[in-house]
């Protein structure tokens, strides 16, 4: 038993350590970060993409499609290795034209609450407004918007690290603490005059 304990620690004190790790990479270096994903990622459909593409040209009665999805996942592949950055850039720009989009709709109910009398409207057409200019901040600014989030991520990562220690630390202590009592020796007594 004392063992198994001394096993989980040992995991739960490395994988709080390499979250806190990880964590200050992604906050010192998002872009970098996220480029090397899309290399190693762009990598893997590249090895795909060549294994396909050989696997048709060796079979000579294989299948058409084998080929052309070889030759897409190749060139995909080629494609985020010299352009990470355009890939990762995608995520944000859909969720800008998402909120723009909503913002839009916000606009117009609040014009139509407006019309309809509502006190407030001026509120829910500041919340529109808001919701537009987050929107164009992800579309313009789409690559900057995934190091803040990668940032983010990686100060969850710190977080979770240091809270995993503790964690750790409280369970050994509570582990040794049941221990000490469960070794003390219990004796009858008698009182002496």
């Amino acid at each position: 038993m004392k063992d198994f304990f001394k096993r989980v620690k040992m995991d739960a004190i490395l994988s709080a350590i390499l979250c806190i790790v990880l964590g200050v990479v992604l906050i010192a270096w998002p872009g970098e970060t996220i480029n090397i994903v899309c290399k190693v990622l762009a990598a893997g459909l590249i090895i795909l993409g060549v294994v396909e593409l050989f696997s048709y040209i060796t079979n000579k009665g294989g299948y058409m499609f084998t080929g052309a999805l070889g030759l897409i996942v190749l060139i995909v592949g080629v494609w985020i290795f010299l352009k990470p950055e355009s890939i990762v850039s995608l995520i944000p720009i859909v969720i800008g034209v998402i909120l723009a989009v909503h913002g839009v709709q916000d606009v117009k109910m609040a014009i139509e609450s407006k019309n309809s009398g509502y006190d407030r409207w001026w509120i829910m057409l500041i919340i529109a407004i808001i919701s537009i200019a987050f929107g164009v901040l992800c579309i313009v600014n789409a690559f900057g918007m995934v190091k803040l989030a990668m940032q983010f991520v990686g100060a969850a990562l710190i977080y979770d690290g240091i809270s995993a220690l503790w964690v750790v630390t409280k369970t050994v202590r509570t582990v040794k603490e049941m221990e000490r009592e469960a070794k003390a020796v219990d004796v009858d007594y008698k009182e002496v005059d």
